[in-house]
């Protein structure tokens, strides 16, 4: 059953713009809404909260104060696809996180090369129907040749939900797409300058403890062993397809997480990497490796 019903019927927007709105809303299974309900107590008594509630399924989303207004998905999209056909990117994907506590779509950049990876690059904007966060723009990418996908948020953007005019929030959409945009090109960048840094022992063990909690010279129960085995594992093959490199080094991380501690469906994978411990394993990958760059050699980080 088609729950927007009037998603193609916004005054504000041609017939064209508002059917592929809806196709987008269908594709991406962000076809629904969620409403906000005052919660009591089994007696009766008023509280200061209120639960978010998807429309489809009456699934709960989270507790939120009663001041919170949600930003349903529609607005979303809607928003997401003027703001990109005026820089000329391209909608390329979406879905939900957590059963819809968080929402995203994607648009589409030139893919790089890196080292010996083609490597694809999207333009994340990521909306909560939980409370916990504003609406966020990131770098998301995936590594072809070994599948392997890492997802970075810059920036949640606190006065965008509470922009009341249309007009007003795709200027702030325009805004924060071309900051990512930048800030993508840096990542790339800085991909590239891991491509040519040769790898230490130290610094593998170094990550290894930070990212894992293991110091492999101390650290030797049999749960940790096979932990560790998996892990190596894992940089092993990275360095086999991408050299011996901190870019190796950090695929190694990635593919662990995309490969061999997320679950084996795509949607548990997402979740996984876009908003559980994957995200936060691959970001302290990132954050230690460009530690270690800035302290061991005269290299820059690059910035634009």
């Amino acid at each position: 059953m088609q729950e927007l019903i009037d998603v193609t019927e916004n005054e504000n927007l041609s017939i064209e713009k508002n059917m592929k709105v809806f196709s987008i809303l269908e594709e991406t299974g962000l076809n629904w809404s969620v409403r906000k309900e005052d919660l009591i107590t089994q007696t009766g008594l008023q509280t200061p909260n209120s639960g978010i509630y998807r429309n489809d399924t009456n699934e709960w989303l989270g507790t939120t104060s009663k001041k919170y207004t949600p930003y349903q998905n529609a607005e979303l999209v809607t928003t997401i696809v003027e703001a990109s056909e005026d820089i000329g990117l391209k909608i390329k994907k979406g879905g939900t996180l957590s059963n819809g506590k968080l929402v995203y779509v994607q648009m589409e950049l030139k893919e790089e090369f890196i080292g010996a990876s083609e490597v694809k690059r999207y333009i994340t904007a990521l909306n909560s129907h939980n409370g916990t966060s504003s609406i966020a723009f990131g770098s998301s990418n995936e590594v072809v040749i070994c599948q392997n996908s890492f997802f970075k948020i810059y920036k949640e953007m606190q006065k965008f939900r509470h922009t009341q005019s249309a007009g007003e929030k795709v200027k702030l959409a325009v805004m924060e797409l071309k900051n990512t945009i930048m800030e993508d090109i840096n990542l790339m960048n800085t991909f590239k300058l891991m491509d040519s840094i040769k790898v230490e022992d130290k610094a593998v063990h170094d990550l290894i403890k930070s990212c894992f909690g293991i110091d492999i010279d101390k650290d030797h129960k049999k749960r940790t062993a096979n932990k560790l085995e998996l892990i190596n594992n894992a940089i092993d093959i990275e360095f086999e397809l991408e050299g011996r490199t901190m870019w190796g080094l950090f695929n190694g991380v990635t593919r662990y997480t995309n490969h061999y501690a997320s679950k084996n469906t795509q949607k548990s994978k997402e979740d996984y990497i876009m908003n559980g411990a994957g995200y936060n394993v691959n970001i302290n990958a990132y954050d230690t490796i460009l530690g270690w760059i800035e302290q061991n050699t005269k290299e820059t980080i690059p910035t634009i």
